[in-house]
């Protein structure tokens, strides 16, 4: 069965899925895990088309730049005493003690990177992964930015890297198992994982209650500044009246305020108006959302 099938996917941890876990996404992974939702589809999308296109370019040159045979490591694999962590792997060398990851980003992400190491905490979480399962302790990201320049950033891959990461994914593995819903890192999350609600009442812990109070703080504050920024747009919007751009006298652009191109748009209530029965059978019913309101 290929790993890429549904089931083969929910059975294990991936290296993909450490880089949501990385990214503070551990709800997606739990609800994708447990099959409350289906995983994203991006093979559509054309920077991955070309990172698939571009892949064994990358190789090639990461090979040569290294000094170094690499083989494509078209396989998966799962770690030896933990069958719930897997991976796919790029590129590893001949004598197996070295793995190339390739990616391919815009520029724009060019000054998250260097070769001394630094990159952002979900790609660093995909290569501690992949080392953890394949048990070495080196990786080399590859990087191709904007279509032009090559970095390859060198890494050893400490056993407190693994096993810090490997506890991490251990507790959501856990958790997807036993089907308990992971803690909630965000409102987003939260919405997620609790789409509806019941009748019955939580009772709040003292941490709970005092994250209540913050909460309260920090609106009001919210409250204010929102207030200060509506008189002071207010007060410039007045001052430039019907101009589209304000200029200071040095030249300067300060601020624009144009008008938006028109737009044609569908008026249901007008079509609810004139023909009710055709309206009413494309009626369907959906979940209403839950509303956050703090007393």
């Amino acid at each position: 069965m290929s790993s890429f099938d549904t089931e083969s996917r929910r059975s294990a941890i991936w290296a993909t899925d450490a880089r949501k876990i990385a990214a503070g996404r551990s709800a997606d992974v739990w609800l994708e895990k447990t099959g409350q939702t289906e995983r994203e589809d991006i093979s559509h999308i054309e920077a991955v088309q070309w990172g698939i296109k571009l892949q064994d370019v990358i190789g090639r040159e990461a090979s040569a730049r290294m000094q170094m045979e690499l083989k494509e490591a078209d396989y998966e694999l799962r770690h030896p005493d933990h069958n719930w962590l897997a991976s796919h792997f790029d590129f590893i060398s001949a004598d197996g003690k070295t793995l190339v990851e390739v990616k391919n980003y815009n520029q724009a992400k060019r000054n998250k990177f260097d070769e001394n190491g630094l990159m952002p905490h979900e790609d660093k979480a995909q290569c501690v992964h992949e080392a953890l399962v394949h048990r070495v302790d080196r990786i080399v990201l590859a990087v191709l930015f904007g279509g032009q320049e090559l970095v390859l950033i060198d890494q050893h891959i400490s056993e407190k890297e693994k096993n810090d990461l490997m506890q991490v994914e251990a507790e959501l593995w856990g958790q997807i198992q036993t089907q308990t819903k992971p803690q909630a890192l965000s409102a987003e999350d939260a919405k997620k994982l609790f789409r509806v609600s019941t009748d019955s009442v939580a009772f709040s812990s003292l941490q709970v209650e005092q994250a209540c109070q913050q909460l309260k703080a920090i609106k009001d504050q919210i409250k204010k500044l929102e207030e200060a920024e509506d008189q002071l747009a207010g007060f410039i919007q007045g001052s430039m009246g019907e101009a589209g751009t304000l200029q200071s006298f040095d030249g300067r652009v300060l601020a624009t305020w144009r008008s938006a191109k028109g737009s044609t748009r569908f008026d249901s209530s007008l079509l609810q108006k004139e023909m009710p029965e055709v309206y009413q059978r494309y009626m369907r019913e959906t979940t209403g959302s839950r509303r956050f309101l703090l007393k």
